[in-house]
């Protein structure tokens, strides 16, 4: 059992913070998602265990489990589906924020999948939780499954959005400590930020708010993968998609063709009319690439070819053979 299992959760700081989290369990709850808070590792999770190949979602920075959950339902009906909140983020027992870095979370997701009893499990991960994913995928290719990358941190692409051009600068843009930095990233994050109330809003900022620091500091620690090198990925063996949005304003989809070099075999599909955060703007679509992977991977290939074309009304894809 792991060193967390004991300690408590971290809960909502505010009353309105607690109050959208039970309204988001209960919602999750009502898909087939029960959340889980023991073991150290509070999570969504559902879906017929021991049937199939289960999917770990691994959320990006400054962010918890919860932006991963429009994706999750649209896959718990046919797969075990596990979505955790990281160290440093939602509800997870407290760390030194100085310890978290790049090693300190795929020793972590080691943690989570033997705590779990998981057997090796397909990974998708977004942003951050993209490049964990895949540095866990090269590191261990024995216990991993399969791959899927959204909009993945891990590479420095060849063009830089206004975050990196001020990471350089040694600026961090996606620091939240006011409803006002909340509102901009929030934009960022999409071609047609979803409506959500301004009341929500300004509880979201304020939880924010309180874990600034800490963020603060888990960020400085992740610079060297932020502006890092495709080197760390170049072991990845196991099948792999690579979603992009092709309007991503924080990691720049340029991106896209740098993880599709690392990874030759891997397939990499460019979303249209949608930004950094894929899967809350076309879970639909990624949901069909995840779903075509498992199709892949357990053995059921079906008419594979066709299933790939439902993404391509919104969607630009490109396999490996067009990576040569």
């Amino acid at each position: 059992m792991n060193a967390d299992a004991n300690r408590p959760n971290r809960q909502p700081a505010t009353l309105g913070g607690r109050a959208l989290r039970r309204i988001a369990t209960c919602a999750a709850r009502a898909t087939g998602l029960r959340h889980h808070s023991d073991l150290g590792w509070p999570r969504f999770e559902g879906g017929p265990i021991g049937k199939g190949t289960p999917i770990l979602l691994i959320h990006g920075f400054g962010v918890d489990g919860l932006t991963m959950l429009q994706l999750a339902r649209r896959l718990v009906r046919a797969h075990h589906v596990v979505v955790p909140d990281l160290p440093g983020f939602g509800l997870h027992p407290d760390h030194d924020p100085g310890t978290i870095d790049f090693e300190f979370f795929l020793s972590a997701i080691d943690d989570l999948i033997a705590t779990l009893g998981l057997n090796p499990p397909v990974l998708v991960g977004s942003s951050m939780g993209g490049a964990i994913a895949g540095g866990y995928a090269a590191s261990r290719p024995t216990a991993v499954a399969g791959l899927v990358v959204i909009g993945p941190a891990g590479i420095e692409p060849p063009i830089d959005t206004e975050v990196f051009a001020a990471a350089k600068r040694d600026e961090h843009l996606l620091r939240v400590d006011s409803a006002e930095s909340f509102e901009r990233i929030y934009k960022l994050n999409f071609t047609r930020p979803p409506w959500m109330p301004r009341f929500m809003k300004r509880i979201v900022a304020a939880e924010a708010a309180i874990r600034a620091e800490d963020h603060e500091v888990i960020l400085r620690n992740l610079e060297d993968l932020m502006l890092g090198s495709a080197d760390r990925f170049l072991d990845i063996e196991c099948p792999t998609e690579i979603i992009w949005g092709a309007d991503d304003r924080i990691i720049h989809p340029s991106g896209a063709a740098c993880w599709q070099a690392a990874i030759p075999s891997a397939y990499t599909t460019i979303v249209e009319n949608a930004g950094h955060s894929t899967m809350v703007e076309k879970p639909d679509e990624v949901a069909d690439i995840v779903t075509r992977l498992m199709r892949r991977i357990d053995g059921n290939d079906g008419d594979d070819e066709n299933d790939g074309d439902s993404t391509s009304a919104n969607s630009v894809q490109r396999g490996p053979a067009d990576s040569r």
